[in-house]
Order: structure tokens, then sequence, then C-alpha cells
């Protein structure tokens, strides 16, 4: 009976998605653009590891690549995997802590490079449904949170890289960034000389006969189940070849409302925004282009058991004014433990983000690039009916309590953000000048709120470039 429902709800969301009037750009990243904040989340068996192999913690990269980089074989990396239990794993906390966060959408590894699928799967039973004493399909319990939570619900699949499911292509890694394996030199050998493979099993089929046996059909179902996806996060291309993207981004197209990164194939695919990864870009870099960086709450994707760079509230307070101040999102990684749970630092982090947004959200969320960057801060545009407002987002407060803006603007009005005290300025020629209240020195970054006279000439961003980042763990 529950499938039945099931089925009629995903058919019921399809028709009406297929009834709509095509979109154009603008109105498809129309959400994206006023979300501006969203929680990453890598998560998977390799959660079990901690990053932590044979009594040695992986030496580079993410906790999620240490299959790879430690050279665990097939089969030893399966047993382990069919212990992954977390029974303390809550999709309406996970949705929630986003939501304290201040975040609006959640984008979910569906697969990660492991081959793992975190959704019951016909095209491999290597599945947390199928192959776990868990038994329950992750996928499903956060798609239906993150609805009953008003969240947007985005994937990641890995596309092209799996590790375990025969085929799939394998990044090549020294053993040097794994550990102090003794047999180093013999593996390095035989990595190079197997396209980054390290164990035969992984090379039994080619990798378009894995591409149209696992990546496809599992995109196929995962499309099928949940039409009111909103965003796609394919990553590390490899292998893919033209024709195969064009496959994939074929299933796409009965669902134009997904919004898709720009990793699928590089150049010939690039997708409806660019993602840097792990850094701010500079403003000339994405001039006229629709991006998100994707960062670190910590220093690893998935859940690293000796973690200690866990970035502060400030630090994450400041990368999503900057990242607002050059017209991009700010996508969030946290990963949960082998449990299910989502470490106390990064939880404690997130929620002062979100206090932070309670009282100053007007400025991050549906604001674009000002094309300003003063040194004391950033400034933040947003356009609303009838003229457009600068927020000045202050990092250094100025010892004199004087900000200077410069560029040939003429303002009507100014004041505190979060409790809308009266703030005096002045303009002569192309500068203004804006005296603070004394006591906004003590603030977290306050935040200036300056309603420009006039509305400023729109912003016009494009899609369809050949712009693109550079994706960090491929190295």
């Amino acid at each position: 009976m529950r499938k039945t429902l099931y089925c009629l709800l995903s058919l019921c969301l399809a028709l009406n998605l297929s009834a709509q009037a095509p979109l154009t750009q603008e109105e498809k990243m129309e959400w994206w653009n006023e979300a501006k904040f969203g929680l990453f989340v890598h998560w998977g068996p390799y959660s079990l590891y901690g990053g932590v192999y044979n009594g040695f913690p992986q030496r580079r990269g993410g906790a999620e690549w240490i299959m790879n980089r430690c050279k665990i074989p097939v089969m030893e990396y399966r047993a382990k995997a069919s212990t992954f239990n977390p029974v303390e794993f809550d999709a309406d906390q996970l949705a929630t802590l986003a939501v304290d966060a201040g975040m609006k959408y959640l984008v979910l590894t569906t697969k990660h490079h492991d081959g793992f699928a975190m959704f019951q799967s016909d095209a491999s039973r290597f599945n947390i449904v199928d192959y776990t004493p868990f038994g329950r399909d992750v996928v499903d319990e956060v798609v239906r949170a993150c609805r009953r939570h008003g969240l947007k619900i985005g994937f990641y699949y890995s596309q092209s890289q799996d590790w375990c499911n025969a085929g799939g292509a394998t990044a090549r890694k020294e053993m040097k960034e794994g550990w102090a394996n003794p047999d180093s030199t013999e593996i390095d050998r035989f990595t190079r000389e197997h396209g980054g493979a390290w164990d035969y099993k992984q090379r039994e089929r080619s990798f378009d006969e894995y591409f149209h046996a696992v990546a496809l059909p599992q995109m196929k179902e995962l499309l099928s189940r949940y039409p009111d996806l909103a965003v796609i996060f394919f990553d590390t291309p490899m292998s893919i070849t033209e024709a195969q993207a064009r496959e994939m981004q074929d299933l796409l197209k009965d669902f134009p409302q997904i919004i898709v990164n720009d990793r699928l194939k590089r150049p010939d695919f690039p997708g409806d925004y660019k993602t840097p990864e792990g850094r701010i870009p500079e403003p000339e870099d994405v001039k006229g282009v629709y991006w998100e960086t994707c960062m670190n709450v910590g220093s690893s994707w998935g859940y690293k058991s000796w973690e200690n760079k866990w970035k502060s509230c400030d630090e994450v307070i400041r990368t999503l004014a900057t990242i607002a101040a050059r017209g991009g999102n700010l996508l969030l990684n946290v990963g949960p433990d082998a449990l299910g749970r989502v470490p106390g630092q990064a939880q404690d982090c997130l929620r002062e983000v979100g206090r932070w947004l309670s009282v100053n959200g007007e400025a991050i969320y549906g604001t674009q690039r000002s094309g300003l960057h003063p040194d004391w801060g950033e400034v933040i545009r947003k356009d609303v009916p009838g003229g457009s407002v600068f927020y000045l987002c202050i990092y250094d407060f100025p010892e004199d309590g004087t900000l200077t803006l410069d560029g040939n603007f003429s303002f009507r009005k100014a004041s505190v953000l979060a409790d809308g005290t009266p703030v005096r300025f002045s303009t002569r020629g192309s500068r203004t000048t804006v005296q603070l209240p004394a006591g906004l020195a003590t603030e977290k970054y306050p935040v200036i709120k300056l309603e420009l006279r006039r509305p400023l000439p729109p912003v016009k961003l494009l899609s369809n470039t050949e712009l693109y980042f550079k994706i960090a763990d491929t190295d």
C-alpha cells in the first residue's frame, strides 16, 4: 500500500511539473539566487574509517577518499560497508539543522566515488538498503524531511568515478597520500599501469559497461522517484565521453526545473552554474556568471575522527557575506559520523551563523554582486521594487567610526539593518561618508542599509560559458 501511494505521489509531482510552461534561465535560477546558502552533506560507509586505516591517519585529502588513497581492496571495503548501521541518523534533525543555520537547500551525496548508494537501487546491490543491517533508504528519508521543512533538495552523484562497482573510473593517487604501506612501490606501479585502479576487480568490465549498467540506470531511478528535485551536483568527469554525457543530459529534458552544475563533462557541458571549490574566487573571475562555492566547515568532506581545523562562526559569516557581495552562493559541507550524527563543532557553528542571519539575512538572501569592494568589508546589492539597496557589511570597524564609499550614487536613507536606527551620511562628488553609531563597534559584523534614490541597471548573468574551476580532489 505504501509503495502504491509513493508511486502515485511521484506521478502527480511529475505531471504537475510537466504541465508547467517552459522556464527561462532567469526563472529557473530565481529560487537559487534567492537562497544563497545551502547545506552540503557528504556521508557514506567511509565514515566508518573516520580518516584512519590500519592505525594510520590518512595523509592527504578528504576522508571520503580513504578507499582510494589508502588502496583498500574492493572486497575489504565492501565487507566494512556491510557493517554500516547509522542507528542514530534522523533526517528531520539534519533538515532542522539546515533551517536553523538559515540555509534554504540541501545537497546530499546519493553515491560518492566509493560506489555505495545511499538509496535502494536495482542497478547495484551495493546500497544502504540491500547491503547493510540499517536497511533504510537515507535518500528517501532526507527528501521527505526537506519537503516537510521547506528546503529545496539537491543530489550529488558521482557519474564517472566508482571504486567498488567494476568498470568505474579510478583517479590515480600515489600511496604516499594514504598510509605507510610497505608495498607502496609495487602498488604505485600497478596503479600507473592500470589507469589508477589498485584492484583487478575494478577492471572486470569496461567503463561503458559500467556507465550503462550502474550510473545511467541509477540516475533514472533517482529522477523517476523525485521529479521535484531541484539540483544535481555531478563530480570528477574523468572517463565519461561526450556521447555518455549526452545520454545523462538527455535524462533531464523532462525535468526543466533541475539546476545542474558544470561537472558532468568539461568543457562541452557547462551546466547552469560554476563550482569553485574550497575558495572564494576573485570578482573578475566570476563576472557575469552564476556560481557557487562549495566548502567544508572543517577540513574534510567526509567524517574525519581527528578533525582539528573547524571553521569558526566568524569565518563562515565573512565567507558568506563576501560570496554574496560577488554574486555567488555558499554550499557549506558537513560530514556525519558512522552513527549518522553531525559533529557537535559543526552544529554549534551552523546555529551561530543562523542567529546572525536571523538578524541580518535581508543583506544576504536575494542579493547580487555590487562591484564594490572597500577595504573595511563588503557591499552587497539587492534590487527591490522601485529601487536598489546597498548593504554595507562591516568586517573591520574604523577607529573614527566613519565609512567611505566611492561611486556616483545618490542615497535617500541609511539605517542599521538590525534595529532600524537612523545613520547619518553625506555625499560629495563621487564619495559618500557614513557616520556609524558608537555602539555598533561591539556588534558581530554589523550591517548598514543604504537605500538608493533610483534603481541600478540590471545585471545579466550567463550559464552557457566554458569558464570552469579546478576540482580540487582530482589533483
